[in-house]
């Protein structure tokens, strides 16, 4: 048996110590005060709400479903529909809720910019699932893909960036530099590139913060408020120095941090940890929890569990503004509507019930095809572990974990 560390706790961090506890006894260091990371509930006079990760389902997240499942976590069916709201044209309009939604405002129906722009959402779901197929179209961007399509201008701003930078929480510049082939897989993989298919998604009951206390729970020693210092890797395993400057030890670590934070930590990197942990950038995104339902769009047949909201058609901001109603992704049977929006502006102040900040990895081609060589930067003492191994998601961590818990030699 032997010594491991784990550095960060959110579900990558989580996984992997979850895992590893089965064959080696295992430290878990946060530099944060709480344990999660992204999984992140707050409890508001009695209601646990989340503001990080929120949904999932069991088609497409298999290992985190499994830790649920192993850890008892009671889910429930959530609704996943999507709004966009543009105040420069007026538009209002909600996928996922069939007729009464695409057609919210009446004005929707005499609009000929809209109704091209839903024929055109077939065509983008026919020439993308092409796409897939063919190898040599993985450095592509979207921006690329939707030139040599021809579609509209309409189409690509009330459709398109709402869809990516909602799903990314990434702004209109940054969403166009996205891999086309490889946002299309993910797309595809979660049955969004057909009108229906979509997996039933959850939530889980009592918030996220249910699943974090019960993998944290049996493990042999747990720091919050612990950030790292340094990582030295020596011929006889692994000196951990935190802020205090207080010296760990361990056989084996696993770096379950942003790739940047990574490498900053690591005391003597590697030309190859330096080459792929390197390629890696991450948008940062100002959040808040809050209960002002104007940021939501007007009609009520166009309000959604996701809402993108956008000032003008064209917008040229780099950040996303998008706002989930809590009340409708979590099942909330409560008077006041629970907001969580990214990036807020002109929102009531007395309405705010919390601010935070997160950060969410950037796809482009330099950074999916340094995706692909993380595996040779693992060693015998390192293993790297995190969303960003994957698409971003929860699912994406909890598999890095996974993995990562195998390079050790204890497999699930």
């Amino acid at each position: 048996m032997a010594e491991v560390a784990v550095i960060g706790a959110g579900v990558a961090g989580l996984t992997a110590a979850y895992v590893l506890q089965r064959g080696h006894d295992v430290t878990l260091f946060e530099a944060d005060e709480r344990l999660g990371g992204h999984a992140h509930t707050h409890d508001i006079g009695g209601v646990a709400v989340d503001s990080g990760f929120i949904v999932h389902n069991e088609r497409t997240y298999p290992n985190l479903v499994r830790l649920f499942r192993e850890l008892q976590v009671s889910t429930q069916d959530s609704e996943m529909s999507m709004s966009v709201r543009c105040d420069g044209c007026g538009l209002e309009y909600a996928g996922a809720k069939k007729l009464p939604g695409l057609f919210a405002k009446p004005g929707n129906a005499t609009n000929s910019r809209y109704l091209r722009m839903l024929s055109e959402i077939t065509r983008f779901y026919r020439h993308a699932q092409r796409v897939l197929s063919y190898e040599e179209a993985h450095d592509v961007t979207l921006g690329a893909f939707l030139a040599i399509g021809g579609y509209s201008r309409y189409f690509v701003d009330h459709f398109i960036i709402p869809l990516v930078s909602a799903v990314w929480s990434s702004g209109a510049a940054l969403s166009m530099k996205y891999p086309a082939w490889y946002l299309f897989e993910f797309l595809g993989n979660h049955g969004m590139l057909s009108v229906g298919g979509t997996p039933q998604w959850k939530t889980v009951v009592g918030g996220s913060r249910t699943y974090v206390e019960r993998a944290a729970k049996n493990l042999n020693a747990v720091h919050v408020n612990t950030p790292i210092r340094a990582v030295t890797r020596t011929t006889n395993g692994v000196e951990i120095r935190d802020d205090n400057n207080v010296l760990h030890t361990a056989d084996h670590v696993v770096i379950a941090t942003h790739p940047d934070q990574a490498l900053g930590l690591l005391a003597d990197p590697t030309r190859e940890e330096k080459e792929v942990l390197g390629a890696f950038q991450y948008s940062r995104n100002e959040t808040w929890l809050h209960t002002d339902a104007s940021i939501l769009p007007r009609t009520s047949g166009a309000k959604a569990s996701w809402n993108l909201y956008k000032r003008a058609c064209n917008e040229t901001s780099g950040q996303v503004l998008v706002s989930y109603h809590m009340n409708r992704l979590m099942r909330l049977d409560e008077p006041r509507d629970f907001v969580v929006t990214l990036n807020p502006h002109d929102l009531d102040p007395e309405r705010v019930l919390a601010r935070m900040v997160y950060e969410h990895p950037i796809y482009t081609p330099e950074s999916v095809a340094a995706q692909r060589r993380l595996p040779e930067v693992n060693s015998a003492t390192t293993a790297y572990a995190g969303a960003y191994h994957g698409w971003g998601f929860h699912e994406d961590g909890c598999a890095s974990g996974v993995r990562a818990a195998r390079h050790f030699g204890v497999d699930w």
